[in-house]
């Protein structure tokens, strides 16, 4: 077999690493002839491969590459300068692929990154797989808002371990190749292509067995060894040691591994100083080989609580048990796959309580590290290389025909496969569409985005092509479709337009099918981008009256919109010019959507009397009376928020103005024993920026009701009541109850109150 073998050699990638283990078992086997392919490396950074290399290049991927080998091997992990060539070379000539990882998010976010913003594509993948409900995470975290301190999903996100995307990068292949169960599972069950999973194997030359058994009152030696960052699990272990001091006297601890991020690791000092921890935690970045061979040699057991898994198995983990040496981590993801026998399991998302917990144990009975070594070393002894490429080639061989087959069927494009192979074929053209359009650089339609739910479409127009989150998607997804695809295809085509505009893109954003003609006397998209954040709706809006003004005057404009609204913000400015434009007969429309931009949405609320409570008229099916944003669908008990900052909106009777506004609700109980809480609620007479604010503070395990009556100087027109907690939790992670929704505040009423009808005096 001629195979080539497509992966990095970097010495800053463990992927060459295991690629030069492996390889060596590999190449003694007879009849195997192995070519490494991989992404151009420093010669100085190079891993020394037991085989022929070639390094890829974009003129050998568009060749008649595979005519030169049987099988094409591909090795892929989660990040882009490592693998972003590999994934190109995938997408070009399909063979079975390695998984290295189990979240590959940031890989694919990554591949056309210009410093402020993922591909474009990569907002079509993301809701081709989650759906709208991605976007809700993707808006929390900053993504897509060209942030350059937030590019993609951070790692410790638990939301990117739950939207993993190698199941998307197993697709393209014609097999796969896992290192655990878990990432095997996220595949799905249903995968079509031709999958095994091995083991990680251990190093070639592990560390050599302990020196020592430690005794009764020993100091032990913990060692936390790999990359380090947040997702190790190295504040808890920080946090676990300053509570108990006499943990401190009990281990002497040493952190070393690569170490890229220079904040988070000038994080981990400072907090290492603040807790008077220097003489019991040593840090030892970026250490030569023999350094980081002396602390692996010097440990008694390792500490590794990877937490989110975005790996498919644990390379450092193999090299810590195969040292004879037991390991603590998280009981999750392909960490949860490790024998107890060979360590001890951390509930999953266990703190720094159930860490301390542990090492108390630890340290009441040390001989026990020494006979959970021994199981370690056991248990990794027959996983090694040799083994690994035994089972490889197995794979390879069996599978030789039917991959070589279906690699053949993509590259010819055909689109009439045999029977045998239809269901992979199905399953990889589908993958591939979006994929093209992430590989090229280009944003993508979802197929079928128009058939969507408004809210699915608001969010995916929202986040992807405008960059920005709004609080209505379903209004704007709905102004969007008003008239059917090719109308909707036709807006998108002008706010793209007019977005370019307002931030000043050099960039040819034109659309075939779209004319930008201005002023945009269209209601549906003036619907749209009224409903956009004032920080880009201004810029939009006043492109899309055909205004020019320098960027100061933009900045005051911009922030007047904040306090006021964008719509009113711009009659305000065009008739402080004396500039006709909304006075033309055409224009109608458009002035009384930018007077008030709810005029449809909201019906007036009748006289109130003092009981009436608007919780129980927001409970109404199909009212328009109320407008909230940021809350839970009203419950029996009242309407639960949803998020630290909630709104409501409401237009009172004109002839009867608001003195008063009084309101009962309750604090998440679980929250409020966990921290300390305070409500603020505003309310603001939106004509007029008006505003009477109320708040109170409970500390931490007081009592969870609040009541409060707040006088209003006889507010009238549109009202806003916000509601402002410092955070919202869910239940479930609080241990409370299974609920999983973040929760705030419970309300139970809301009443406005008027003064009493006055008869006029009869003549």
């Amino acid at each position: 077999m001629r195979l080539a073998w497509v992966c990095p050699i970097s010495s800053r990638t463990g992927v060459g690493s295991y690629a030069q283990s492996v390889l060596r078992a590999l190449t003694r086997r007879k009849g195997i002839e192995v070519t490494v392919l991989h992404p151009p490396c420093p010669e100085d950074d190079r891993v020394q491969m037991p085989c022929p290399t070639l390094p890829l290049s974009d003129a050998l991927i568009e060749s008649d590459l595979p005519v030169m080998f049987d099988l094409m091997l591909y090795h892929l992990g989660n990040n882009d300068t490592h693998h972003g060539m590999i994934l190109r070379a995938l997408m070009a000539h399909p063979g079975p692929v390695v998984l290295h990882d189990h979240v590959y998010q940031h890989m694919l976010a990554g591949l056309h990154h210009d410093g402020t913003a993922p591909a474009p594509g990569f907002g079509s993948l993301i809701h081709a797989v989650a759906g709208a409900s991605g976007f809700d995470y993707l808006a929390a975290s900053g993504v897509l808002r060209a942030s350059p301190a937030v590019s993609y999903v951070p790692w410790e996100s638990s939301w990117a371990a739950q939207v993993p995307l190698s199941d998307v990068l197993a697709r393209l292949a014609t097999g796969v190749v896992t290192h655990s169960d878990f990432a095997a599972r996220a595949l799905g069950q249903a995968y079509p292509g031709s999958s095994t999973t091995l083991f990680m194997p251990r190093p070639d030359v592990p560390v050599d067995p302990p020196d020592r058994t430690p005794g009764p009152g020993t100091r032990l030696r913990l060692a936390a060894t790999g990359h380090i960052g947040p997702t190790k699990g190295l504040e808890i272990l920080i946090d676990a040691l300053a509570a108990n001091p006499d943990l401190a006297q009990r281990y002497r601890v040493t952190i070393a591994g690569h170490a890229s991020d220079a904040t988070y690791l000038q994080m981990l000092d400072t907090r290492i100083g603040a807790q008077t921890l220097h003489e019991t935690i040593r840090l030892l970045p970026d250490p030569d080989a023999a350094g980081f061979t002396a602390v692996m040699q010097e440990a008694d057991l390792f500490l590794n609580l990877r937490h989110p898994n975005t790996e498919g198995a644990s390379l450092s983990l193999a090299e810590q048990l195969s040292s004879g040496r037991p390991a603590i981590v998280q009981n999750s993801g392909c960490f949860a796959e490790m024998p107890g026998t060979c360590g001890w399991h951390l509930p999953e998302g266990g703190g720094a309580r159930a860490l301390a917990d542990t090492l108390h144990a630890i340290a009441h009975d040390p001989r026990d590290v020494a006979r959970r070594g021994l199981a370690a070393a056991r248990f990794m002894g027959p996983r090694d290389a040799t083994a690994y490429a035994d089972g490889l080639a197995r794979f390879l061989y069996a599978g030789q025909t039917r991959m070589a087959r279906r690699a053949a069927l993509a590259r010819s494009r055909d689109t009439h496969p045999d029977p045998q192979d239809s269901t992979w074929h199905a399953s990889y053209a589908q993958v591939r569409g979006v994929m093209s359009g992430l590989m090229a650089g280009r944003g993508l339609l979802p197929p079928g985005l128009w058939s969507c739910p408004d809210r699915d479409v608001g969010q995916y127009v929202s986040l992807n092509l405008l960059n920005a989150a709004v609080p209505d998607p379903a209004t704007l997804g709905r102004a969007l479709m008003q008239g059917g695809a090719l109308r909707a295809t036709e807006r998108l085509g002008l706010l793209r337009q007019v977005l370019a505009r307002a931030c000043g893109s050099p960039t040819d954003i034109g659309h075939h099918l779209s004319d930008l003609a201005l002023p945009i006397r269209d209601p549906a998209l003036w619907t749209v981008i009224l409903g956009l954040p004032p920080g880009i709706a201004l810029p939009m809006g006043l492109q899309a009256l055909g205004q020019r003004t320098g960027p100061e005057g933009q900045a005051r404009l911009a922030e007047l919109a904040c306090r006021n609204g964008t719509g009113p913000t711009l009659v305000a400015y065009l008739d402080g010019r004396g500039d006709p434009l909304l006075d033309r007969a055409d224009m109608t429309a458009i002035r009384l959507l930018l007077q008030d931009p709810d005029r449809g949405a909201l019906t007036p609320l009748p006289a109130l009397g003092a009981e009436t409570d608007l919780i129980r008229v927001a409970r109404e099916p199909d009212q328009h009376a109320l407008r909230l944003d940021g809350f839970h669908p009203p419950e029996d008990t009242g309407i639960w928020t949803a998020r630290p900052e909630a709104s409501i909106r409401a237009l009172p009777d004109p002839d009867h103005p608001v003195t008063r506004l009084a309101g009962t609700a309750a604090l998440l109980e679980a929250a409020l024993a966990y921290e300390t809480q305070t409500l603020t609620v505003t309310a603001t007479e939106e004509r007029t920026g008006r505003c009477a604010t109320w708040s109170d503070t409970r500390t931490r395990g007081g009592d969870p009701g609040l009541d409060w009556d707040l006088p209003l100087p006889r507010f009238s027109g549109p009202l806003r009541i916000d509601l402002s907690l410092p955070a919202c939790h869910s239940p479930r992670d609080l241990g409370a109850s299974a609920d999983p929704r973040p929760l705030g505040l419970l309300l139970h009423s809301l009443r406005f109150e008027s003064d009493p009808v006055r008869l006029a005096a009869a003549e």
